[in-house]
């Protein structure tokens, strides 16, 4: 299993890991000038999506994890892993610790809320998806789930949310869904994997039912971020960039 990473600048290495949905190019265009000239970036390409659309979907997150070791160009990397991308980020550090030398989860779910559990049944789970994209009806259900409605997203991003293959999306709702299961037994602590924080709006997000479900066994630092709710690198993109880098330089 071959992962397209995309790099760029120079400088400290940085990996981005995007979220559900979401491709490269689009964490592209969020990020500053100012972070692509000091930091080597590169943004992984899940398969499935984007210039990865023709490549197989990973069979288990733990081939997975081992692919994205293989496909680094440098390493150690700080890794930033926006939504479920922070998922993969934490769980890249504790099965290859020598690889990272710290992580940032951004907007990470640290549960598997009970609300998706209906997108896991098979054959329901396309419908759905469907409705999201196909109805206005389904895309502001789906928009007053994820997103707080007083909140001015740029148009571009609220486009994007919608923008997905049902069968990959599934696909990844499952595998995260079961991620705990898939890694093998946990290694000897290293200090690389516990140097790890969660960043977030310092505002909770707003969904229709109670997030219940089983919860991820990640460690992190909480940091908030002021003037915030949810998806801060796109909300307000220059705090976050700046609280980002401030996390980084301390690595």
């Amino acid at each position: 299993m071959r992962l397209q990473i995309h790099w760029s600048g120079t400088g400290a290495p940085v990996l981005l890991l995007p979220g559900w949905n979401t491709t490269a190019a689009a964490v592209r265009s969020w990020l500053p000038a100012s972070f692509q000239e000091q930091y080597h970036c590169g943004i992984l390409e899940w398969p499935g999506l984007g210039d990865a659309a023709e490549d197989p979907l990973p069979d288990s997150l733990e081939a997975f994890l081992d692919a994205l070791d293989q496909a680094l160009a440098v390493r150690p990397v700080a890794v930033v892993g926006f939504c479920l991308g922070g998922i993969a980020a934490w769980a890249f550090a504790q099965r290859h610790p020598d690889s990272v030398n710290g992580s940032v989860l951004v907007e990470t779910p640290l549960h598997f809320p009970l609300v998706l559990a209906p997108l896991l049944v098979p054959g329901l789970g396309r419908v759905i998806l469907r409705l999201a994209q196909g109805t206005p009806l389904g895309r502001w259900l789906v928009r007053r789930a994820i997103l707080q409605v007083q909140t001015p997203y740029p148009q571009a991003f609220l486009e994007v949310l919608f923008d997905f293959e049902p069968k990959t999306s599934l696909h990844y709702l499952r595998l995260f869904r079961a991620y705990a299961q898939t890694l093998a037994t946990p290694r000897e602590p290293h200090a690389s994997a516990r140097t790890c924080w969660h960043l977030a709006g310092e505002h909770a997000v707003k969904v229709l039912v109670p997030c219940w479900g089983q919860r991820h066994p990640v460690q992190a630092t909480a940091v908030h971020l002021e003037g915030a709710a949810h998806f801060p690198a796109v909300e307000v993109p220059q705090i976050f960039f700046e609280r980002l880098q401030g996390l980084l330089a301390e690595l």
